[in-house]
C-alpha cells in the first residue's frame, strides 16, 4: 500500500523519526495571567483590549 492511501501514514512516519521539531513561539504577545469573567461581554471585552494592545505593537511575530 503506498503511503498516500493510509489514513495513519502521517503517525508512521513521524513514528519513525524519533525527533521533535521545534514549535514556533509568539515573541511580542502581550503578558497576561489568569483571569475569571463573569459574562461574554466582559470576555469580549478584554480580548478586544488585548488585540488592540497586539496591534499597537505591531502584530504578532513567531520565532523559530
Amino acid at each position: 500500500m503506498k503511503t498516500t492511501d493510509s489514513y495513519k501514514a502521517k503517525l508512521d512516519i513521524w513514528a519513525r523519526d524519533h525527533r521533535p521539531s521545534p514549535l514556533p513561539a509568539i515573541a511580542n504577545l502581550p503578558r497576561f495571567g489568569s483571569k475569571k469573567f463573569s459574562s461574554y461581554a466582559e470576555l469580549n471585552a478584554w480580548k478586544a483590549r488585548l488585540l488592540e494592545t497586539l496591534a499597537k505593537r505591531g502584530g504578532a511575530r513567531w520565532t523559530k
